[in-house]
């Protein structure tokens, strides 16, 4: 079908206002274990940095290396796939991603340097990268309305659940192995349960709004027929159809330049919302993870061994951080629940300055891990909200690769400014200031954005017909 043409169809309708369904239930399960996955090849790197110094006699700075070429691999992995994902299509897209991850998180666990180590981490970035893309654009897609702010937030409550196993898992590997074994192992065993998901994503059907922006109407309302005969009530499923029915809808395929004019252009605003969001956030997840793992923790003397116990404590603050965020971004609002956590990140900086101990440095790390946590999942759940179907992994894919630049940064800048003043006043007066961009974003939205809380994502984003 020619692209701007205008199709009549119930489907969207029908996902907006189905009943909760088995078919969600298991989509929200096999996206968050995902998003878990994602997050454990993220953060094992911070648990086993200090094995990974001893084997290699890496410097403070060549630890910092290792985590900005990671970032700079999500950086264009994010643009590259995040387009792709619009162009031919989610399921495609989070199938090759998660494939490209095993295989390269597999070679990474045999690296025989550190030069070999950081080019494979760097093509593992990729691949994690298209994931933020594609599993955003996605999770928002499929779900009612109602229940969309509240899944989307559950899904990205994942993170800190596989930030939590890497830590765990990494501890106890560390504890027992020897230290050149026991990091290797743990990059295995994130390429070893890609496999498993594999298997589990590939039952995920393609996303119906996608298929309707590229015209095959056909496919997009089997699709719905299937999710709506996994509902416990069909009779809902038939009252609901009766009382919304079909709407125009403009068909518009992804075009590569298009979608750079439209996001320069017309949705210029809300995707510089989107990257200001993610940079503040990318800056202070990143900008914390090498301030504890190459400032504050060796500064306090804590062995290499112990560090995953810090941040296993860390990651449990985030996922309460994760779970309030789905609390709020439906009880608040997106708009107030974007100004209260990342008002609350900024503040929990302060902290980790004033007290001087190393329990009151790790409390003040949890505060952060927990402002940051519930911050970013609002954030995401807006990004994915406000941007139209054929530009939404793209631009996800733009505010991901922005952020990637703040978390390239920051772990640069922060241990620069330690080992210029010698103390980390300097370095958490850097992450302050790369962390200011999100509150001032959020209250810019606060006062002149559109609230999204139980609207369509048509409505949310542009007109549903052309």
């Amino acid at each position: 079908m020619k692209t701007n043409s205008v199709l009549q169809t119930d489907a969207l309708v029908r996902l907006d206002h189905m009943p909760w369904t088995k078919f969600h239930t298991g989509l929200t399960i096999a996206l968050g274990l995902g998003w878990a996955l994602d997050s454990f090849e993220t953060n094992i790197i911070g648990s086993v940095m200090g094995a990974l110094r001893q084997e290699w006699g890496l410097s403070a700075a060549q630890g910092s290396i290792t985590v900005s070429v990671w970032v700079v691999g999500m950086l264009i992995g994010a643009i590259g796939f995040g387009y792709l994902a619009d162009r031919f299509g989610r399921k495609k897209l989070f199938l090759t991603t998660l494939l490209w991850y095993a295989v390269f998180s597999l070679a990474s666990a045999f690296a025989p340097n550190y030069e070999v180590f950081l080019v494979l981490r760097f093509l593992t970035a990729l691949a994690v990268g298209g994931e933020y893309s594609a599993v955003t654009a996605t999770m928002g897609e499929f779900f009612p309305k109602k229940h969309r702010g509240r899944t989307d937030a559950l899904i990205l409550s994942g993170f800190p659940l596989g930030a939590m196993a890497s830590a765990g898992v990494s501890w106890w590997l560390l504890n027992t192995l020897p230290h050149d074994l026991a990091w290797r192992i743990g990059l295995g065993l994130g390429a070893t349960l890609a496999i498993f998901f594999l298997w589990a994503r590939n039952k995920i059907p393609e996303s119906p709004r996608w298929l309707l922006q590229q015209g095959r109407v056909e496919e997009a309302e089997a699709i719905v027929e299937m999710v709506a005969g996994t509902a416990t009530k069909p009779a809902d499923i038939e009252q609901a159809r009766r009382r919304y029915p079909a709407v125009d809808f403009a068909v518009q395929s992804a075009q590569f330049w298009r979608n750079v004019r439209d996001l320069a252009g017309r949705f210029r605003a809300r995707c510089g919302l989107a990257s200001a969001l993610n940079f503040s956030q990318a800056s202070v997840v990143y900008g914390v993870l090498a301030l504890m793992a190459l400032v504050i923790l060796p500064y306090m003397k804590v062995p290499a061994a112990d560090l995953p116990l810090y941040y296993f404590w860390g990651n449990a603050a985030a996922l309460a951080g994760g779970l309030t965020g789905a609390y709020a971004v439906e009880a608040m609002g997106r708009r107030r629940s974007l100004v209260a956590s990342y008002g609350l990140t900024l503040l929990a900086i302060v902290p980790l300055y004033a007290f001087k101990t190393l329990p009151g440095m790790v409390g003040s790390y949890c505060l952060i891990q927990f402002g940051v946590t519930w911050a970013y999942i609002t954030a995401y759940v807006v990004a994915s909200e406000i941007l139209p179907t054929h530009v939404r992994a793209t631009g996800l894919g733009v505010s991901v690769a922005i952020g990637r630049l703040g978390a390239m940064l920051a772990p640069l800048m922060l241990t620069w400014a330690f080992q210029a003043t010698g103390t980390p006043a300097g370095a958490l007066i850097i992450l302050m200031v790369l962390a200011a961009p999100g509150p001032i974003a959020a209250l810019i939205w606060w006062r002149l954005g559109a609230e999204t809380r139980n609207v369509s994502l048509e409505e949310g984003s542009e007109p549903v017909a052309a």
